[in-house]
């Protein structure tokens, strides 16, 4: 079974893969864990107590939450580690870092400093193509802010600014003949994120007008990173779709880029160790609207990075591959309002800690399922989904029977049953309809099946014998 059958297999199976190699130390703690972890995927918005079902094993997953053996390391471990093989597997991998704020009352500051809560994370493993495949999560890790009356270090020299260059180094090497790499927005503008990525590459979102290295006298603009992407002329225009957003709406910008090889000198401010770093030889692309609308804001990247770029071809895809950085935020967003983390009743950090060990993973399958409802619209369902699951979404829907069943017309009607209403002016599902539907539609397979192992004598139509003969 490859890895996308994997994740549109039941709950089960799916949560054993996830965590049958999870070493508690315990035997029963490690059933446990995949029982716990089947559970929750099984029932993924519902509170902790619903997700176990009895009384019993609910006080089984509050032992478990609660066991100081158990970490989030010990939990997503095996996961991350699938993930990094399967990145092994591929061409090109991007390996796009974010940090989210998680609010919970009793923990340290976040936001302003008024709200409480954590910070979470993510580094998550995307092939780009088409339809981006997301891989799983390559590695997390948490930071508590301790209040202080001292304010925080605006870049790396906080906790969180450290996150970007030790999450790098937490993922390893690309294997040779691999190209790896790591994503990320202004905070992963550090000069040590840069250096860490040996072995594989980094693009990143430029925070800083860092100084520059020339081996000639250059005039004013083109001394500083960013002056230096500002002054370059127009080498290309094309057309960026543009998602909708909180505070944006979808729409098809203009864009210009342009290009420019430079080289970043370890910084004169920092440690002393920096100093003796060798410069970092790099690609700027700046990429920019022209002719915003009056309600929008006009979009605007500056970016670095480490991968060749010197043909148009290159710098376009270096674009392309910046604008898969938003599938982190919505990973993110998976955790908040699919997996309910804010809603939990855990107030330790290590409680949440070792939730996010079950809900990670789940997390990242919720993202995936809806990007393989999006890939090859066209290809018959049965490619990537049991024959009989097909047949049953039929039956619900009443599609003529016989009927040929693209992947699209199937994603598009699970989604039907978690509430999408499909109007010509709605736009592709979201993983929140796909998921509330194919949860269902499991429900309805799996009372099929029993239906099919014991079925009534008496009061068994013969034509419901005939449909589900086929499988």
């Amino acid at each position: 079974m490859d890895a996308n059958d994997m994740k549109l297999c039941a709950p089960e199976a799916w949560a054993k893969a996830q965590w049958r190699r999870v070493d508690l130390g315990d035997a029963r703690l490690n059933r446990r864990a995949v029982q716990v972890g089947a559970a929750m995927a099984t029932h993924v918005d519902e509170s902790l107590p619903r997700q176990m079902g009895n009384a019993a094993a609910l006080q089984g997953a509050y032992d478990l939450l609660n066991h100081p053996r158990l970490t989030l390391a010990k939990l997503a471990g095996p996961h991350w580690e699938n993930t990094r093989y399967a990145a092994a597997q591929q061409s090109v991998v991007l390996f796009i870092q974010d940090t989210s704020e998680f609010h919970k009352k009793g923990l340290g500051p976040v936001g302003d400093g008024k709200g409480r809560g954590l910070l979470l994370h993510t580094v998550l493993a995307v092939v780009p193509q088409a339809v981006p495949e997301i891989l799983g999560v390559a590695h997390q890790q948490t930071v508590l802010r301790q209040p202080s009356q001292v304010p925080r270090p605006k870049y790396s020299g906080s906790p969180e600014g450290q996150v970007w260059a030790e999450a790098a180094t937490a993922v390893g090497e690309a294997p040779e003949g691999v190209l790896w790499v790591h994503v990320g927005d202004g905070g992963s503008d550090d000069f040590r994120f840069m250096h860490g990525c040996q072995g594989k590459h980094f693009l990143l979102r430029v925070a800083r007008n860092r100084l520059l290295a020339w081996e000639r006298e250059v005039e004013l603009p083109m001394r500083k990173l960013r002056d230096c992407a500002r002054a370059l002329p127009v080498q290309h225009r094309f057309r960026l779709k543009v998602p909708a957003g909180p505070k944006r709406l979808a729409r098809e910008a203009q864009m210009c880029l342009a290009y420019q090889e430079v080289t970043i000198p370890a910084p004169a401010q920092g440690p002393a160790s920096w100093r003796d770093w060798p410069p970092i030889r790099a690609w700027v692309l700046r990429s920019w609207e022209v002719e915003a609308p009056p309600e929008a804001e006009a979009l605007e990247w500056i970016l670095l990075t480490s991968v060749p770029t010197t043909t148009l071809a290159e710098a376009l895809q270096r674009v392309q591959w910046y604008a898969c950085r938003w599938l982190v935020e919505d990973y993110h967003q998976c955790l908040k309002t699919g997996c309910r983390i804010e809603q939990s009743r855990l107030d330790h950090c290590e409680d949440i800690e070792r939730l996010l060990g079950f809900c990670g993973p789940i997390a990242a399958r919720l993202l995936s399922m809806r990007q393989t409802a999006r890939d090859d619209p066209e290809a018959p369902a049965e490619r990537r989904v049991d024959p009989f699951v097909v047949q049953i979404l039929a039956r619900k829907l009443q599609w003529p029977a016989g009927a040929p069943v693209s992947a699209q017309r199937f994603w598009h009607g699970v989604a039907q049953l978690g509430g999408y209403l499909a109007r010509k002016r709605d736009g592709p599902p979201g993983w929140q309809s796909i998921w509330h539907g194919w949860r269902y539609l499991q429900d309805l397979v799996a009372g099929a099946r029993l239906y099919l192992a014991d079925p009534p004598k008496s009061s068994t139509p013969s034509n419901e014998q005939h449909v589900f003969s086929t499988t």
